[in-house]
């Protein structure tokens, strides 16, 4: 009998261990006045090759998801229990006159993925090279991302947060249950070039010219504003130089003047 108190007095200790952040009040039965968010991306940074010890070639980038829409981009994840892997993901729609709505989503969550110990939603970030007649010859959708306050990217835009709202504790630890995690209107989340998946194998593509684009919310699962926005694009020239790999900036999706890169 002991033992059984001992194992339910542990269980009940990790579903308290498991629980991030406070408890919303109940969502609105139907919408009013949604004040959506818009995923976007900034950009994009810290585009460079490289040359790997065993002889590939990389180009490594920074990229940063932004919200640049009407209202904050909120998830909430949760699983029924510390070592299920069941978890369930909705977007919290914030109204125009306070409260929010729920919306479902297919998304789901992993832990780390990029050296954080935390919780991340699998598969909202796409990257690719492309030729110049639109031909995909290198992908790497992210394993994971993580979404909280980083960068100010618009601070002008109209309900813009003046500091960060959304931090990385909303992500949840290993035993967590629950996990709460956003973006604040005018907000960016950066992922530089050195973590997981911010970079594309181009061994075996020949030197010449390629687009390198990335892509925020790739199959479609959250509810935004605008569908039509949610990516940024760099067009580059691959060749190489002194046995190294290099590129040149030919022109991007912003608008940025062309120019060398090492």
């Amino acid at each position: 009998m002991l033992g059984v108190v001992v194992l339910v007095a542990a269980g009940a200790a990790l579903v308290a261990l498991g629980n991030v952040g406070p408890q919303d009040p109940a969502p609105l039965a139907q919408r009013v006045d949604p004040r959506l968010p818009d995923l976007s991306i900034a950009p994009l940074s810290e585009l460079t090759p490289a040359l790997r010890d065993d002889g590939r070639r990389f180009l490594r980038f920074g990229v940063t998801i932004v919200n640049v829409g009407e209202g904050d981009f909120r998830l909430r994840a949760g699983r029924s229990h510390v070592l299920a892997d069941d978890w369930r993901v909705v977007q919290l729609v914030p109204e125009a006159g306070g409260g929010y709505t729920e919306h479902p989503t297919p998304a789901t969550l992993v832990y780390g993925g990029d050296g954080h110990g935390h919780w991340h939603v699998r598969e909202v970030e796409a990257h690719r090279v492309e030729t110049p007649d639109g031909t995909v010859v290198g992908e790497v959708v992210k394993g994971g991302f993580c979404f909280f306050d980083t960068t100010s990217f618009a601070p002008d835009l109209p309900g813009a947060a003046p500091a960060k709202v959304y931090r990385s504790e909303g992500c949840g630890g290993q035993l967590d249950t629950r996990s709460t995690m956003g973006l604040s209107i005018g907000w960016g989340d950066e992922y530089p070039w050195h973590l997981l998946d911010q970079q594309i194998d181009v061994t075996d593509l020949p030197d010449g010219r390629y687009r390198v684009r990335a892509i925020a919310d790739p199959f479609g699962w959250f509810d935004e504003l605008d569908e039509t926005n949610n990516e940024a694009w760099t067009d580059i020239e691959l060749y190489e130089s002194d046995g190294l790999p290099a590129i040149r900036i030919l022109g991007s999706s912003d608008g940025s003047s062309p120019g060398p890169t090492p």
